[in-house]
């Protein structure tokens, strides 16, 4: 049976009304060197690694996503084309729970939002579908899965994340789709930018603080490249995908800059201390002499000046 329509319908369900679930979590890189390897899911070493991946035009494209490798890289080609590469993969990503890749796109578009389905175009996107059950799965959901089943003869994964290249929204935000009830969220990672990026992503983490329980087995990943409303050409290029256990958190979390030295130097303590044992001195002295002195009122600089005036007359 074909399974290409299962992630081919997760894609169009990156659209629609959505709500907003938070998804902070630790800044992840990828450094210059890492300790602990990962397990590749594939890093395209050659042409004949494209067979691996089913290319599936969506519904409304005007010309087919291109597909190929060139030099290593997995190249897709988009001529208002909207389309996905899909490939099954099976593993646990409680035991594998980071994910990290490098892309890169031609260009951006300036109205890329999953918030309108007019706009949800990405030059680039990841997509991970879960293996997550339908035993809670509303009306609107099972309805879904019920098309799907008997369009392939296969029950679809049941939550998905899908990563994506070009929009406004913040990576610390997962948009709910309304095409599901709320089981794919977009999670947009970059907003421009040119040349190679390094992504990680702690998918169970992703997994746990959208849909609030630990992450079942993931089912498939899917590539994409989509520029069909915008009617525009459009380049993406996906590398080096690998999986990590729990252990090699640590060697992707981003070094942060250490917080300012609130100490001050031995020679600014000593300038304060002499500075107060001066101020302190000084105001001494002034309490001393104000306590020792004559202070005279107002009525006595008038008597003062009336007697000498009273000389001054007798003279």
């Amino acid at each position: 049976m074909k399974r290409w329509l299962v992630l081919l319908l997760l894609v169009a369900g990156c659209t629609g009304q959505q709500s907003r679930h938070a998804v902070t979590t630790e800044a992840l890189d990828v450094p210059p060197a890492v300790p602990i390897k990962g397990r590749v899911l594939d890093d395209f070493p050659d042409e004949s690694a494209a067979e691996h991946w089913k290319l599936y035009n969506v519904q409304g494209s005007i010309h087919p996503l291109r597909h190929a490798v060139v030099d290593g890289v997995l190249q897709l080609s988009s001529d208002s084309s909207a389309g996905l590469l899909w490939r099954a993969f099976d593993f646990d990503p409680t035991a594998e729970p980071l994910i990290a890749w490098r892309w890169k796109v031609a260009r951006t578009f300036d109205a890329s939002s999953p918030f309108s389905p007019e706009f949800d175009n990405f030059p680039a996107r990841l997509l991970v579908g879960f293996d997550a059950g339908w035993d809670d799965a509303g009306p609107a959901a099972l309805s879904w899965r019920k098309k799907v089943g008997d369009a392939t003869g296969v029950t679809p994964p049941s939550r998905a994340i899908c990563y994506t290249f070009g929009g406004d929204l913040s990576s610390t935000e997962a948009v709910d789709a309304t095409f599901g009830e709320g089981r794919i969220v977009v999670i947009n990672l970059r907003t421009k930018g040119e040349g190679w990026f390094h992504e990680v992503r702690d998918i169970a983490g992703d997994y746990q603080a959208v849909f609030r329980e630990p992450a079942p087995p993931v089912m498939a990943l899917g590539l994409g490249c989509d520029s069909h409303r915008m009617k525009v050409r459009a380049h993406a290029w996906f590398d080096d995908i690998t999986v990590y256990p729990p252990e090699a958190y640590e060697q992707f979390r981003r070094v942060l800059p250490a917080p300012p030295d609130r100490r001050a130097p031995p020679l600014v303590w000593i300038i304060v201390a002499v500075a107060g044992v001066t101020a302190a001195g000084t105001a001494g002295v002034w309490f001393w002499l104000r306590r020792n002195s004559k202070v005279l009122e107002p009525e006595a600089f008038d008597k003062v000046e009336l007697a000498d005036e009273s000389e001054a007359d007798s003279r």
